[in-house]
C-alpha cells in the first residue's frame, strides 16, 4: 500500500488532539476529602471501572476517526502485484493508532506500557511494510534516460468484437498510438502484429514516433489465433537488437486464453532465460493492457468443412459436411448460409434458432464437373457480434483418374475364385459408355517385379503368396511416398513372411497374421465394431447389408503393432479390417479373402461401395493437400521424392559450371554431355547432401562408373576408384532414420561416360539407391530453393513464393505471416510437373474453431507467467505510462477509508450520548 499523497500524512499528529483533550480535561479535576466517602468505596470503584470502558472506546473511536480521514486525504493506493496485501498493512497501522491512543485512558500502569509498546511495534510494523513496498516499486518501475519498448498487438478473431460502433482492435491500435505520443522523451519502439504467426512491423526499435505511428495507422487484423507466445519471442528478438538500457513488452489483447500455452511450463520458463540473457541484464516487464470482455456474447461461427471421402473425382456426388457451433452466450436466430464452389452458388440454407452451446451440422451433395484444385467458401449471415468467424474455406483437389493395381495372387483359378477379380469388377465401370474414375489393372503376381508402379495410387495383394525382395521394397517405398496398400490375406498367403516384412518405417503390416479359421457356421461382419472413416457409410442401413453376409474363413489375427487400428471386427471378436499410417501411405488388411471361396459377401450389394471406400480411403496419401494451418510462411507439400545436389564442374575451363538437383545417381550419358552446353568430356561432378537409410543394418554400396569415382559418408571414405570399374565397398553400419552426411564426386576424361550408385540393403535387396533416401542439405544447412514465384493473400497483398528442397521434403513456402483465408498461389515454372501441369493453385490457411469460443485467463494462468517473468495487469494508457516514467499506480482505497470514517462518526456521536446518559 503506498500513498498519491504521502505529505498530508503529516496530519497524523492529528491524532494527539483527543488525548491532550482528555489529559488535560484529568489535570483540571480536583479531589475532595468527603467523609460518608469510605461508605461508598465499593460503589465507587465498579462505576470507575465501567467509566474507564467507556472513555477507552470514545478515545478509540475518535483516533481512529482523524487516521482515517488523513489517510482517506493521502489517497492510498495499492500497486499492481503487490507482494505485501493492503489488508494487512492498512489494519495494522489503525490497530497502532487504536492501542495509542487507548493507552492514555488506562488507570493501571503495566497495561497502559503494554498497550504503548504494543502499539509503536504496530505503528514501526506498517510503516516499515509501506517502506518496503515503495522500495519495490522503485525497483520495478525505475526508469532511465533511454528505453526499449515492444508493443504487440493481438490481431486475432475475438478481438474483432464490436462495442459501440468500435472493435476491439480498433481500441488497441488508438490507446497504442496515444500511448507512443505521450510516453516519455528517449523511448524507442517496435511494433509486433500477433495473430496465428507473429509479424515484426518495424526492425529495431525506432526513435521517430511519426514513423511508428504510421506502421500503427496502417494495422490490420489477421484473423485466427493469437500465438501470443510466439509473439513475445519476435518482441524479445526485437528487444535484443535496441540500445535502451531497460526494456518492456505492452501487450493490447482480449486475453483470449487460447494461444498463450499456459499448459506449458517450460515454454514460459524457457521465455523466462531468455529475457534474463538480453544485454546489459535488462529483464523486460510484461505490461498487459487488457479489454474486459463483453458480458452478453451473440456469436454463431462456422467450425469446420468436412468431405465424405479423402479422393473426389467427377464420377459421383460427394458429401460436403458444414459444421455450425453458437459459441455464445446467448439465443441466436442466424440467417441464411450461402456456399459457393467456383463460380457456382448452392442453394442457400437457413439454420433456425440456436441456443448457446449448440451445433448443426447442414450436408450438401455435390458432384464436380471439372478436375482440378477448387474452393468450397461458406458464407454465413450470423446476426451477431463476431463477423470474422461467419466464413470458412477448403480447398480440394479434384482427380481425373484414381489409378489402381491389382495383384493376382490366385491367377489360374476360376474367375468366381479370384479375390482380385471381385475386386477389379467392383472397381470397374458398369458401362463403356460411362466416365471412369477409377482404373484398375489387374496383372499375375509373378509379372509385379516388371511393373512400373509410381504411378498408381493403389496397390491391392491379393491373396499373393509372398512378394520377391525387389518387389516388396519398391512397395514399401511406394507406401512411405504416399501410396496405399491393399492386403488381402486369403488362404494362398504365407503369413510368416508378411508378417517379417519389414521397409523404411519399419513392419508393414498393421497385425500379427495367423493360420486360417473356418468356423462351423461361419460368421458375419459386426457393423457395430465399424470405426473408422473408412467405414462411415456402412454404420446405418448399408452396413447391415454387410452384416448379413456369411464369412465361412478368416485368418487368425494378434499383436496390433503401435499406431494400428482394428477398423472392424467379425460376430466372434475377431478382427476383420485391420488399417496403419505407413510414412505418408496407408495400409489395409482384410483377413478373409473376398472371393466366393469364404463367403457371400462380394455378392452383397455394398460390396461395390465397400470396395471403392477402401480405395479411395487408401489413395489419401498421395492427395495433395491445399489446406495448411496457420503459421509463419504457410506451406505447401509437393510430391515427388529427395535428392542431391549436384556441382557440374569443366575441367578445362574452370570458370565453366552448373547446379542442379539430381533424383539418383545413374547416368549413362555415353558420348554426350550432362546438358546442352556443357562439355561432354574432360568434367567433374559433386554431389552432396544426406543420406536417411530406411532400415537399420549394414549396407554394401555397388558402383558402375567411367572414370574416376569417391564416396564418402560422414566425411570417411567408403569407395574410391580412379578407373573405370565395377565395384564394392566394404559393409557399413547404418541405423533407420539417421542422416547420414553425404558427399560423392565423378570424374569423366575421354570417351563413353557414366556411373550408376546402388547398394545392397540388410534385407537383401539389390537397387540403385533411390531418391526418397536422399536429402540435397547437409547439416549446416535447411533446404535448397528450386524456383520461385508470387501469390496472393487474402487481403490482396502480393507475396514472395519459394519451391525448396530440405528435410521436410519439397514445399511451395509463402513468405510472411499466416492470415487465415484463401491464397493463389504461382507455382514455379521448375516445380509444374509435380502439379499435374497446374500454372497457380489455392491454398486455405485455415482458421482455429476455438477462437470463437472465448475462454479468458484464471487465476493460476497469472500465477504461471509471474513464477517466470514480471507481469503488470493495467488498466489505462495512463497506468502504461505512470510505469514508464516511475510513478506509483494502482488501485485506490480511498473511498472505502471514507466511508468507514464516515460510519465511524455516526457511531463515535451515538457512544458520546450513549455514555453522556449513563452518567
Amino acid at each position: 500500500m503506498l500513498f498519491r499523497n504521502p505529505l498530508l500524512l503529516a496530519g497524523l499528529v492529528g491524532v494527539l488532539i483527543p488525548i491532550i483533550l482528555h489529559l488535560i480535561r484529568r489535570q483540571a479535576a480536583k479531589p475532595y476529602d468527603w467523609g460518608a466517602m469510605r461508605f461508598l468505596f465499593d460503589t465507587v470503584a465498579a462505576r470507575r471501572r465501567r467509566m474507564e470502558w467507556e472513555d477507552f472506546l470514545l478515545m478509540i473511536a475518535r483516533c481512529l476517526l482523524i487516521a482515517l480521514i488523513v489517510l482517506a486525504v493521502a489517497r492510498p493506493f495499492v500497486p499492481p502485484n503487490s507482494g505485501i496485501p493492503w489488508l494487512f498493512v492498512l489494519p495494522l497501522a489503525l490497530l497502532g493508532v487504536a492501542a495509542f491512543g487507548g493507552s492514555f485512558v488506562l488507570s493501571s500502569i503495566r497495561w497502559k506500557w503494554v498497550m504503548r509498546v504494543s502499539a509503536i511495534l504496530m505503528l514501526l510494523g506498517a510503516g516499515f511494510l509501506i517502506w518496503k513496498e515503495k522500495a519495490l516499486n522503485l525497483e520495478r518501475y525505475q526508469t532511465s534516460e533511454r528505453r526499449d519498448v515492444a508493443i504487440v498487438i493481438d490481431g486475432s478473431t475475438s478481438m474483432l468484437l464490436s462495442q459501440n460502433g468500435q472493435t476491439t482492435f480498433e481500441r488497441a491500435v488508438k490507446e497504442a498510438m496515444d500511448f507512443v505520443k505521450d510516453a516519455p522523451k528517449g523511448t524507442a519502439f517496435s511494433i509486433i502484429l500477433g495473430g496465428p504467426a507473429p509479424e515484426l512491423k518495424t526492425g529495431t526499435p525506432l526513435t521517430h514516433r511519426a514513423d511508428v505511428l504510421e506502421v500503427l495507422e496502417n494495422l490490420e487484423p489477421v484473423g485466427g489465433a493469437f500465438r501470443a507466445h510466439d509473439a513475445l519471442g519476435v518482441a524479445t528478438l526485437s528487444l535484443a537488437e535496441g540500445r535502451g538500457s531497460n526494456k518492456d513488452l505492452v501487450v493490447f489483447t482480449d486475453l483470449q486464453r487460447i494461444g498463450w500455452q499456459f499448459d506449458s511450463t517450460t515454454s514460459w520458463a524457457n521465455l523466462g532465460d531468455a529475457w534474463e540473457g538480453l544485454p546489459d541484464g535488462a529483464k523486460p516487464r510484461l505490461l498487459l493492457r487488457s479489454f474486459a470482455p463483453p458480458e452478453k456474447l451473440r456469436n454463431v461461427s462456422v467450425t469446420g468443412i468436412e468431405f465424405s471421402r479423402d479422393v473426389v473425382g467427377t464420377d459421383r456426388e460427394v458429401a460436403i459436411r458444414i459444421s455450425i457451433e453458437n459459441t455464445g452466450t446467448e439465443v441466436v436466430t442466424p440467417g441464411l448460409m450461402r456456399v459457393t464452389i467456383g463460380e457456382e452458388e448452392l442453394e442457400p440454407k437457413g439454420l433456425g434458432q440456436m441456443a448457446s452451446g449448440e451445433s448443426s451440422i447442414l450436408d450438401y451433395r455435390y458432384q464436380f464437373s471439372r478436375t482440378g484444385p477448387q474452393v468450397i467458401k461458406v458464407d454465413l449471415d450470423g446476426n451477431d457480434d463476431l463477423d470474422g468467424d461467419d466464413v470458412a474455406e477448403k480447398a480440394i483437389w479434384v482427380k481425373k483418374t484414381l489409378p489402381v493395381l491389382i495383384v493376382e495372387g490366385n491367377a489360374g483359378a476360376s474367375f468366381f475364385q479370384r479375390a482380385g477379380g471381385y475386386i477389379s469388377l467392383a472397381l470397374a465401370p458398369v458401362s463403356e459408355k460411362e466416365e471412369t474414375f477409377v482404373d484398375p489393372r489387374v496383372i499375375d503376381a509373378a509379372a509385379l517385379t516388371r511393373e512400373k508402379i509410381d504411378n498408381d495410387a493403389v496397390i491391392v495383394l491379393a491373396d499373393v503368396t509372398r512378394l520377391p525382395a525387389s518387389a516388396a521394397a519398391r512397395i514399401a517405398d511406394f507406401v512411405i511416398n504416399g501410396g496405399g496398400l491393399w492386403v488381402v490375406a486369403g488362404p494362398k498367403l504365407d503369413p510368416s513372411y508378411y508378417n517379417s516384412w519389414s521397409g523404411g518405417d519399419g513392419k508393414l503390416m498393421p497385425l500379427k497374421l495367423g493360420e486360417m479359421r473356418l468356423p462351423k457356421n461361419g460368421v458375419q461382419a459386426a457393423p457395430g465394431t465399424f470405426d473408422h472413416p473408412v467405414l462411415r457409410l456402412f454404420k446405418d442401413e448399408v452396413g447391415q447389408d454387410l452384416g448379413e453376409a456369411v464369412i465361412d474363413g478368416y485368418r487368425y489375427s494378434s499383436n496390433l503393432v503401435e499406431g494400428a487400428l482394428s477398423a472392424a471386427r467379425y460376430s466372434d471378436g475377431e478382427i476383420f479390417l485391420a488399417t496403419r499410417n505407413y510414412g505418408n501411405g496407408r495400409v489395409i488388411v482384410t483377413t478373409t479373402p473376398l472371393d466366393a471361396r469364404m463367403g457371400s459377401l462380394p455378392a452383397r450389394p455394398s460390396f461395390v461401395p465397400f470396395v471403392h471406400e477402401m480405395t479411395n480411403w487408401l489413395a489419401g496419401g498421395q492427395t495433395v493437400d491445399l489446406n495448411v494451418r496457420a503459421s509463419w510462411s504457410p506451406s505447401l507439400s509437393l510430391p515427388g521424392g529427395g535428392g542431391l545436389k549436384a556441382e557440374y564442374r569443366s575441367l578445362e575451363n574452370r570458370g565453366e559450371s552448373m547446379n542442379r538437383i539430381d533424383p539418383t545417381i545413374d547416368f549413362n550419358w555415353g558420348s554426350r554431355a550432362p546438358e546442352e552446353g556443357f562439355p561432354a568430356d574432360r568434367f567433374e561432378v559433386t554431389w552432396t547432401g544426406s543420406l536417411v537409410p530406411p532400415a537399420t543394418g549394414e549396407y554394401v554400396f555397388e558402383i558402375n562408373v567411367d572414370d574416376g569415382f569417391q564416396l564418402k559418408l560422414d566425411g570417411e571414405i567408403v569407395y574410391e576408384g580412379e578407373e573405370a570399374a565395377q565395384g564394392r565397398s566394404s559393409k557399413v553400419e547404418l541405423v533407420a532414420g539417421k542422416p547420414v552426411v553425404f558427399s560423392a564426386s565423378y570424374e569423366e576424361e575421354w570417351g563413353g561416360a557414366w556411373v550408376t550408385l546402388s547398394w545392397e540393403r540388410p534385407d537383401g535387396v539389390k537397387e540403385v539407391i533411390p531418391a526418397s533416401v536422399f536429402i540435397p542439405v547437409s547439416q549446416d544447412e535447411s533446404r535448397v530453393i528450386l524456383g520461385d514465384s508470387f501469390a496472393k493473400d487474402p487481403m490482396g497483398g502480393e507475396r514472395d513464393v519459394a519451391a525448396s528442397l530440405g528435410r521436410r521434403g519439397k514445399l511451395l513456402e509463402i513468405d510472411g505471416s499466416a492470415i487465415p483465408g484463401e491464397y493463389l498461389v504461382g507455382i514455379p515454372d521448375v516445380v509444374q510437373d509435380l502439379m499435374l501441369g497446374e500454372k497457380e493453385v489455392p491454398l486455405v490457411v485455415e482458421r482455429e474453431g476455438d477462437e470463437s469460443r472465448l475462454e479468458f485467463w484464471n487465476e493460476d494462468d497469472r500465477r504461471l507467467i509471474r513464477r517466470e517473468v514480471s507481469l503488470i495487469e493495467l488498466k489505462s494508457i495512463n497506468e502504461i505510462l505512470a510505469v514508464l516514467r516511475g510513478e506509483g499506480f494502482g488501485q485506490e482505497i480511498w473511498k472505502i477509508l471514507a466511508i468507514a470514517a464516515l460510519i465511524l462518526f455516526f457511531l463515535e456521536g451515538f457512544l458520546a450520548r450513549w455514555v453522556s446518559k449513563s452518567r
